[in-house]
């Protein structure tokens, strides 16, 4: 019953925030290419008390947790499919699986609705809180992926329209600006590193011992109290820590004060790119990124630099600190392909024709 989209048909963009996030921007950008856009958080239909209670609910046995989690899935897709006997829109974008279980999906495309999944994770990735994501993916007409690397595992689920798009930037948040007195005094730094500190697991370590090359430099580290559990074992990097996450916003005038942003993935990435390698350079600071093999495709023209190993990023930040004129020129590069090829709305008006 599917059938093509029109621009005066509705489409829903589901998400799970409201602070800045990917989602959100990609249903501006649906807004601004003249789509009928309605965003839907998730988390907002709902009281905010049984999100928190769900998040605690894997302290008790199984059986309970089991229980637990279906009961919030249930409230989360009842409230969904009430909203739909109203709206009924034509398309549905799902960032990742927003809780949205396999049968509301049947029910949703039984009822002509295209179901479009645009991934933040790779959903062969155990993630203990997505139980039912794959099952999600495997339920939608198109899949937009935007790492290479998880590609051929969604291929062995017989998936047929994939479609691999970088995530990009959105040049409205993230550009140049002119920053304030009080704004350099608080960001103001040679590096700037700003995330979740993933608390004391592989992620975690891994992002701390990248960053604590850099300790004892001109380093600053804006992030949560994730990060307090990995300062036994980096002890050097307490000293650069603030602990202050930052909203987009934020972020851009973060870069605007500072040099150079070292960027590095979790272990979900195999192959892609992240969106603050983007991000940062839609903001025009200097990127060295941890090497994945879609930059090549991405940025043949060696627009972004790369390290391979920790020593490698703290030997490129000494290089390009001392060499600030070939770090400008990268600037430019990057700056120029970013806004060619990579704001969010080129890239979506390319999903779009494929879907």
């Amino acid at each position: 019953m599917s059938h093509n989209i029109t621009t005066c048909d509705l489409n829903w963009v589901l998400g799970e925030q409201n602070l800045g996030p990917h989602e959100l921007y990609f249903a501006d950008t649906l807004k601004k290419i003249g789509r009928n856009v309605n965003y839907i958080n998730i988390h907002l239909l709902y009281p905010a008390y049984r999100k928190k209670f769900s998040g605690y609910s894997h302290r008790f046995p199984r059986k309970i947790d089991n229980f637990v989690q279906n009961n919030y899935s249930s409230l989360i897709n009842d409230q969904l499919i009430k909203l739909y006997k109203t709206e009924k829109p034509n398309c549905i974008f799902i960032y990742n699986d927003c809780r949205v279980l396999p049968a509301t999906l049947d029910y949703f495309k039984k009822n002509g609705t295209k179901i479009v999944i645009f991934l933040g994770d790779d959903p062969n990735y155990l993630f203990n809180s997505k139980k039912t994501f794959l099952l999600t993916v495997m339920k939608a007409d198109s899949v937009i992926v935007p790492d290479t690397g998880w590609i051929e595992g969604l291929k062995m689920l017989d998936l047929k329209n994939i479609i691999f798009s970088p995530i990009g930037t959105n040049p409205e948040i993230f550009h140049p600006v002119e920053t304030s007195d009080e704004q350099k005094k608080k960001y103001g730094s040679e590096i700037i590193f700003i995330g979740t500190g993933y608390y004391l697991n592989s992620w975690g370590i891994k992002r701390a011992a990248l960053l604590n090359e850099l300790s004892g430099m001109n380093l600053k580290i804006f992030g949560d109290r994730q990060w307090e559990d990995l300062f036994p074992f980096f002890p050097d990097l307490k000293k650069h820590f603030i602990n202050e996450p930052l909203s987009s916003k934020e972020v851009n005038a973060a870069c605007c004060c500072s040099e150079i942003y070292p960027v590095t993935v979790n272990s979900g990435v195999v192959n892609g790119v992240s969106t603050r390698v983007f991000d940062c350079i839609s903001s025009g600071i200097f990127v060295i990124a941890e090497y994945k093999k879609d930059i090549d495709q991405l940025f043949p023209g060696n627009e972004v630099v790369c390290f391979r190993s920790k020593s490698e990023l703290k030997k490129k930040v000494l290089y390009y600190l001392g060499n600030k004129s070939e770090m400008k020129d990268h600037i430019q590069r990057s700056a120029e392909t970013v806004r060619k090829k990579y704001t969010l709305e080129i890239l979506v008006r390319g999903i779009l024709e494929q879907i």
